[in-house]
């Protein structure tokens, strides 16, 4: 294992745009943790201070920042289909083969390299969540209330990476990667809205669909990564009566299930494509 992490730790220091995107990914992380919290709006001539709306309260903070920070990770799938589709166009993959790498061996370290990725990110994300927590946090709950949304985070980094991780194995191209994710994004977002139509249709209007309601487009892979820290619920009545505008949901565990489901699939399906394929 630490054959795979050495040799993957050389193609991604030595090339230079992947250690930028790197650091642009983990300087986002920091920078969210660092001036969220002097955000100020300013709506209505009234100026809202974010922190005094709950943004930051215990347990609302796990998915609050772990929901925002959660779209930065797109600097993280340039890295792996870029480090994934080099290996085709400059040849290395066969060449590391003829040196004695099995494609399984190929495999398992970039599905190392996911890990720690997903690693390093949520450790970061759970560190902005403390700070935020322990610094502006006026509710009574306890921290490790709402935590598992950690978990759900790193699943969620998992879920996305192994799907780039197959599209760039199948596309081989990275431009063909980055263009099937943009369709698979938005074949699932047309699916979601033909099955909202479709509902509202049924209940005979769109006021009539709740948008928490199951919905079988919502366990779609892309779906499913979304989904597993879902758009935080706020609460107008907190925000009349000055108390927190968020209100705590915790994780919904089919979609965990889901995810974890998701992952393996997609990297089986990479695994059979590798070994199929004539390098």
């Amino acid at each position: 294992m630490l054959r795979l992490l050495k040799i993957e730790w050389n193609k991604i220091y030595y090339y230079k745009a992947t250690r930028i995107f790197t650091i642009i990914y983990f300087v986002i992380l920091l920078a969210i943790g660092g001036i969220l919290a002097l955000i100020k709006p300013e709506v209505g001539g009234m100026k809202l201070d974010i922190a005094k709306l709950g943004t930051f309260d215990f347990p609302v903070v796990w998915q609050n920042i772990s929901f925002l920070v959660a779209i930065a990770k797109i600097f993280i799938a340039v890295i792996i289909i870029t480090n994934v589709t080099n290996e085709f166009s400059n040849r290395t993959l066969k060449q590391n083969l003829i040196d004695g790498l099995s494609k399984k061996e190929f495999l398992t370290s970039k599905i190392l390299t996911n890990l720690i990725f997903a690693s390093l990110s949520t450790l970061f994300v759970l560190g902005i969540c403390l700070f935020l927590g322990l610094t502006f946090s006026s509710s009574e709950e306890g921290i490790f209330k709402g935590m598992e949304y950690m978990g759900a985070y790193f699943l969620k980094m998992n879920l996305f990476f192994s799907i780039a991780l197959f599209l760039a194995i199948l596309l081989r191209k990275a431009a063909f990667a980055f263009l099937g994710l943009i369709v698979l994004w938005m074949g699932e977002g047309m699916v979601s809205t033909v099955e909202f139509l479709l509902k509202a249709w049924m209940e005979k209007g769109l006021e009539k669909v709740d948008p928490y309601g199951v919905f079988i487009s919502n366990y779609l892979p892309l779906n499913t990564s979304s989904k597993l820290i879902d758009m935080p619920k706020m609460s107008m009545e907190g925000f009349v009566f000055g108390g927190s505008v968020f209100k705590y949901s915790p994780v919904d565990w089919t979609f965990v299930v889901a995810g974890i489901i998701y992952t393996f699939v997609f990297l089986f399906f990479s695994y059979r494509l590798l070994k199929k394929r004539d390098l």
